[in-house]
This record gives C-alpha cells, structure tokens and sequence, in this order.
C-alpha cells in the first residue's frame, strides 16, 4: 500500500515556485522566533510574498478551487444560517448552495473542525474554496453588516427625517457615515458631492467611472460645512479652494479621506478621495502584465543602478506597480529608501519616509539625505519639478537605482518630459533603464460575462477581422449592473538598450527612437497589450476605446 505523497511546507511551496528563497525562510524563521505566527504570516507581514501568493499556492497543492471573494455576492439566505462571530473567529466565508452542499470560502486548506461545524450547524456538506485570509475576513464584516443595515435605505430614511426637521438639528453625521458606508459597498476610489441650481448630487467614482449616486434637496448643502469640519478646514472660507483630510473606520478597517473643495457658481464643490490605510500589495500577475513580459519588467527592476519611470494619469496604478517591482529587488541584501505623498503601502524591509512640504522636506530634499545613508535602491513618489528631477538624475549616475513616477501620456513621452525638465540628453541616455505607461480598464464582471459575435466596427477596431467571438458583461446584482467588476492594467513598455541611449543622445525624433526599440524587441505597445485583453474576454472594445481613444 503506498502512502499519500507529504504536503509541503508553505516555505518549501512558495520557494519552488520561485517567489522566494532559502534565505528569505531562514530570516522568517528568526523573527518566528519572537513572534510566534505561523511562517506564512512572517512571509506575508514581511512583504517577501502577498496573501494571493500564498492562497493560490496551497490552492495548487491541495487542489482546491481558488476564488475571489470580492468578485462573489454571497447569498443572503445562507449567511443567515450563521452568525458573524462564528465566521470570523473559524475563518469562513458561507457563499452560496449548490447540489445539497455548501460552497464555503477559507484561507486554509480544508479544516475538518469548519467542516463539522458546517454539516452539524446546516445538514450540508462543505465544498471548501481557497482565498487570502484578508479578503475573507473583510467580506464577512461587509457582508454581516449590509444584511441587518442595508445602507440605501438608511440614507433614504436619514434623508426623510432631516427634510421634515427645517433647522436640521439632528446634524448631518449619520448621513455622512451612511454615504461613506455606501461609498465603501460600491467599492467606489472618490466620493462627488456637487450642488446644482435646485439640488445636490453626490456621485461616485467606481472602476474609474463616475456614477450618479443620491439626489438631495438644497438644504443639504450643509452637509459639506459638516466635512469640512471633519477635514479640519475653514468653514468660514468660501470663496478659495481648500485641502484637507480626515480618518474613519468603516467595516472594521481604517481609511483616510482626503478633502478638497472648489466654488462654483452653485456653491462649493467638495470630493473626498478614498485610501484605504491597509491596502492590499499586488504582486505582477495580479496586477495584470502578461506572462511573456512579467519577466523583461523584473529584469529592468534588478538593474544595479540608472533610473526606471512609471508614467500615466493619476490614479492609473503606477505606485502599485513600483511596489511590485520592489518586492521582486533582494530587500534582504538592499537598502531602499523611499519618499513619498503619502506613504501607499507599508513595507518592513523599507525605509519609508513621507513628504512634509511645511517642514521643508520635500522630493528634491529627500534625495540629498538620502545620498548620506548608503542607499542600493532610491523611490521617489513623483518627478514633478526640475529640482527633483536633477537630484534624482544625479543619483541614478552615481550608482543607485531610482525608481519613480512621472506624467506624460506615453512611455516614449518621458524622453522629452525629461528634457523639458532640464536634464541634458547624454544624461537622459546614461542613466534611463526603462519606462512603463499603463492605464487602468474595467474587467467584465464574471457574474453576468457572457459572449456574442462581434460587429464589423469592432474588428476594425482591433485590426483583426477574423474575430469571431468577444465577450461582455449583462448586468448584475455584483457589478451593480455595469457588467464590469474591478480593474486590470494596459500597459506600454519600453526598455532602454544601447541603440536607444544613442538615439536619446543625439536628440532622435520620438519616432525613430521608436522605430528603433520595435525593431530591437525592446517595445510593447499599449494599444497590442489592450488588443489581447479584449480578444481574452477580459474587457471590452468600449472599455479599450474609453481608456485608449479611438487610435489610428
């Protein structure tokens, strides 16, 4: 009789797929020493893997289902037959009935004791699926708390009482913690709150799209003086734009709401950008690069030295992507120091350091303290100014690696942004490595994706005419009937070799630097990375044109 092959360790696991190595488990393993936790936890808190890592990897071993649970509207029904506590404290999210048995989300592989729980406590049998614990833990909160408070209708209720209350003694604090309750369920990234000529209307911007939300009546205008208090700014000023900011937990978990106002000719306009506090690191598949160039973006990111560019709009997800990248560097051999505006995500093994403009220590500043502390690997927030692009150019050539962000449409586009910032040419070429653009598009909501034949415009569109099938979303319960669920990168590369840098010295035409990295291998178009993920069912030809433009 043969006896079933040993698992593996969680260590052992993720080392053979290559995420981590001997010494990142030996240095685990000392601070499991102090800490007591589990190893896949010290690997995690460390940042040497993230939770998708490390759910995806027992999901392969054990062969068990992975799933998504934000993509997942578990049924009411079911929750009910369970109380929140029990959930959290075992570590299961109950998601729906299927064939007499119970499709059951948990962060580890399957665990009799759940099991049990489950048969005793309902007659069915589990079928276990595998998610990051974090993802599962903030789905049971959020989905316990918007069964007993369905938040529409607390707004709508809260909005009745203050209408029928002239002088609005009650305030304006419920409704403002039920709108960002709202704003949090619709996964929303910023919250409009915009008076018009005969209401107020507050929107919300959600995969990038901004979506009507709440129609108020005029009185409710207070409502803005009641953030601005919140955000510590002066309500008395209402003539000039503000900033401002504010902390609140929503859902157990901690965000920061950033404030900012402008007068119109109806009143001041206030938006409030959503940031989580914890926010999730994303490893490079996840965020969405293809295979095939997975590996050429972490091979720019272990040059020894010059500087590599993260271009695009704001809010298109370059901090993310520089993180990912910054994972994949040897923190345990490197120092890296980082400034930025705010601090996105907090990594142990970084130096991380915020920008305070008041206090004088700024992008450019940063830099020059950094060059005293023997730093490997230099992450500056953003290239905005000439100070702070010279400093960060004078470090890339003095044999340090600077990663950081800056705006210009296109990858090619950094070049002449470059120079418009004053950094001659030869330096540009000495010291420019690579340069990502990237957008963000809407993924097609799985819960309603369904396919159809596509139109002839269509084809035209993505220059292949042999298309037959493509794929977009109907509209559900999960995507609030866009038929989009959460976002993916489109991206543009370019790699810096020696032809290029010539070109670059020599003032080139963008053109024939172009022309140059596509003939080198060294270019990936942005329009050929969108084209894919429409052709893959993963967004849509609408989606690609929102984002994109018509491009010829």
């Amino acid at each position: 009789m043969t006896t079933p092959e040993a698992k593996k360790p969680i260590g052992a696991l993720l080392k053979e797929k290559g995420l981590i190595t001997e010494e990142h488990i030996q240095f685990a393993l000392k601070n499991q020493k102090i800490s007591g936790e589990r190893l896949g936890e010290i690997l995690e808190h460390l940042c040497f893997v993230t939770q998708y890592d490390v759910a995806v990897s027992l999901s392969e071993q054990e062969n068990i289902p992975y799933i998504d649970v934000d993509a997942v509207l578990p049924e009411k029904n079911v929750l009910r037959l369970f109380n929140k506590n029990l959930c959290l404290n075992n570590q299961f999210l109950p998601l729906r009935i299927e064939n007499k048995t119970m499709e059951v989300a948990t962060p580890a592989v399957t665990n009799e004791k759940v099991g049990q729980l489950i048969s005793r406590q309902t007659g069915f049998q589990p079928k276990f699926f595998i998610s990051e614990s974090g993802k599962i833990i903030n789905a049971i909160n959020k989905s316990y708390y918007f069964i007993d408070n369905p938040v529409e209708k607390l707004v709508e209720t809260e909005v009745n009482l203050l209408s029928h209350d002239p002088e609005m003694a009650r305030g304006m604090d419920n409704l403002i913690k039920h709108i960002l309750h709202l704003a949090v369920k619709m996964r929303a990234t910023d919250i409009h709150i915009r008076p018009m000529e005969k209401s107020i209307n507050i929107a919300l911007r959600v995969d990038g799209v901004m979506t009507s939300a709440l129609a108020l009546p005029l009185p409710f205008r207070r409502m803005i003086a009641s953030i601005k208090m919140k955000a510590d700014m002066d309500i008395a000023e209402q003539r000039m734009p503000q900033d401002g900011r504010f902390s609140a937990n929503i859902l157990n978990n901690d965000y920061d709401f950033r404030a900012s106002t402008i007068v119109s000719p109806y009143g001041e306009n206030i938006v409030l950008r959503i940031l989580p506090m914890q926010a999730a690191l994303m490893g490079m598949t996840q965020l969405g690069f293809f295979e095939e160039d997975i590996e050429r973006v972490e091979n720019i990111f272990q040059e020894p030295f010059g500087i590599i560019l993260l271009t695009g709009p704001t809010g298109s997800g370059k901090s993310t992507t520089l993180y990912a990248g910054i994972r994949r560097l040897d923190l345990l051999r490197k120092n890296v120091l980082t400034v930025e505006d705010p601090i996105e995500f907090s990594i142990p093994l970084l130096r991380q350091t915020q920008v305070n403009e008041k206090a004088g220590y700024t992008f450019a500043n940063a830099i020059r303290y950094f060059l005293r502390h023997d730093p490997d690997v230099i992450l500056v927030g953003e290239i905005r100014d000439v100070d702070t692009a010279a400093t960060a150019i004078t470090a890339s050539t003095t044999g340090h690696l600077v990663l950081s962000t800056l705006h210009t449409n296109s990858a090619i586009g950094a070049i002449p942004r470059l120079r418009d910032l004053q950094i001659r040419p030869f330096l540009i070429a000495d010291s420019l490595r690579g340069v990502i653009s990237q957008r963000l598009v809407r993924k097609i909501c799985n819960g309603c994706r369904e396919a159809y034949r596509p139109e002839e415009w269509e084809r035209a569109y993505l220059r292949d005419p042999s298309i037959e099938t493509l794929h977009r979303g109907r509209g559900c319960e999960i995507c609030n009937g866009s038929g989009y669920f959460g976002r993916t990168l489109v991206y543009e590369l370019l790699v810096i070799n020696k032809n290029i840098s010539r070109l670059i010295e020599k003032e080139a035409e963008v053109s024939d630097i172009i022309s140059q990295a596509r003939a080198d291998n060294e270019y990936v178009d942005i329009f050929h990375t969108t084209a894919a993920k429409v052709k893959e069912g993963i967004t849509t030809v609408e989606e690609a044109i929102r984002v994109l433009g018509h491009l010829t």
